[in-house]
């Protein structure tokens, strides 16, 4: 059994004694400490809570505009492409048409030619055709008679050059 002396009752006064003034000095001042480290562990969390919303937000707003950086390139690239288009076509056709022109100009200088060429042979034939007709006569009676003759001639070779054959 237990027995009750004076002593344990002075050490049970003892140790409520110390409780109460470990409670008062001590016990508040370590409540306080673990109060405010408790209270700045929380506001740290709420802060990275804050830092973790804000950089989610600042990531769907980045990816937002990646997107639309991405698609306005595409959308440029198409735009270029189309333009380049235009250009190469406006190009061959400036070519084309600048080949058709060269080759009209082309045809034209040749029917110059061809005409002059003609005109050339026609004043020889004719000179010809006088020489012939003179030694043919025998002698240059006139002038007149020189022209009448070749009027004739030229008249006769121009029927022959039309193809009729008449």
């Amino acid at each position: 059994m237990i027995q009750i002396n004076i002593n344990l009752v002075f050490t049970i006064i003892n140790l409520i004694v110390l409780y109460l003034l470990l409670k008062k000095f001590l016990f508040g001042r370590i409540m306080d400490v673990i109060e405010k480290r408790n209270a700045m562990i929380q506001e740290q969390f709420s802060s990275a809570r804050e830092s973790e919303e804000r950089a989610r937000s600042l990531e769907a707003k980045y990816e937002d505009a990646l997107k639309s950086a991405k698609e306005e390139s595409f959308k440029i690239m198409d735009q270029a492409k189309t333009e380049a288009n235009v250009q190469a076509l406006k190009i061959v056709q400036d070519a084309n048409d600048k080949a058709s022109s060269l080759l009209a100009k082309a045809r034209k200088d040749i029917a110059a030619e061809q005409e002059n060429a003609m005109r050339e042979m026609e004043g020889k034939v004719a000179e010809l055709a006088m020489d012939a007709a003179s030694k043919i006569m025998g002698d240059k009676n006139s002038t007149e008679k020189d022209l009448s003759l070749y009027d004739q001639f030229i008249k006769e070779a121009g029927d022959l050059n039309d193809g009729d054959g008449k």
